[in-house]
């Protein structure tokens, strides 16, 4: 409910207080309309007067969570990032194999639909300010979010003996980051459907289970 407050003959509209819950949805809603521009506009195209414009309230109302456009994004980026890490508690009832399988087939949809998600604006918003101490912290962070995911899977398949790696877990997780990390950049690029992404990623689920498979598991 609204209230006023008198001083010297002039009433005043003093704001609701919000719970943590409203200010929570405001921050949620501000995101997803600057997630639309983002998509659309790309990180350097995309302004904050756009920004607030999609979101549909002032720009004090916007400006009271975020101060800039690089603060947005960076609440975008680091909403997918802590969405991931969440991700990491794994089904016990699936298997490690069976578990790799399904993120590596969302990461293949993905960069099929690349160009309508956060992907191409996080290249660049990387790749341009790669020397800014800021972004290289969050470069860190998101890595770390898909190294430790994919840490988890395999460390999961070595303990229920599963897997039997035939090469260090660190240099698997990496090749793996480096390889999803090139489709994206060539689905953005050069688009998915001219570069075999489906081929590829079937390639990639051979080498995978035979490095963490060997043969003798598996008779």
């Amino acid at each position: 409910m609204f209230s006023f407050l008198f001083i010297k003959g002039v009433n005043l509209l003093i704001m609701p207080k919000l719970s943590s819950q409203q200010k929570e949805a405001i921050r949620m809603e501000i995101l997803e309309a600057a997630k639309a521009v983002f998509i659309e506009k790309g990180y350097e195209g995309a302004s904050m007067k756009e920004i607030v414009e999609c979101s549909g309230r002032s720009f004090g109302g916007v400006y009271l969570y975020y101060s800039n456009k690089e603060d947005v994004f960076l609440a975008l980026l680091r909403s997918q990032f802590q969405e991931m890490e969440a991700n990491t508690a794994v089904n016990q009832t699936v298997s490690a194999w069976e578990l790799l399988v399904v993120f590596l087939n969302e990461q293949e949809r993905r960069a099929r639909q690349v160009e309508g998600g956060l992907a191409p604006c996080m290249f660049e918003y990387f790749i341009v300010g790669r020397r800014d101490e800021k972004r290289r912290v969050l470069i860190e962070e998101r890595r770390r979010a898909v190294h430790n995911h994919l840490l988890s899977l395999i460390q999961r398949g070595i303990q229920q003996n599963e897997f039997q790696p035939s090469k260090p877990i660190e240099t698997i997780v990496n090749w793996l980051i480096s390889f999803l990390d090139g489709v994206y950049l060539e689905s953005i690029i050069n688009g998915w459907d001219n570069i075999q992404l489906a081929d590829q990623f079937e390639l990639l689920q051979i080498a995978i289970r035979a490095v963490l498979i060997p043969t003798s598991l598996e008779d």
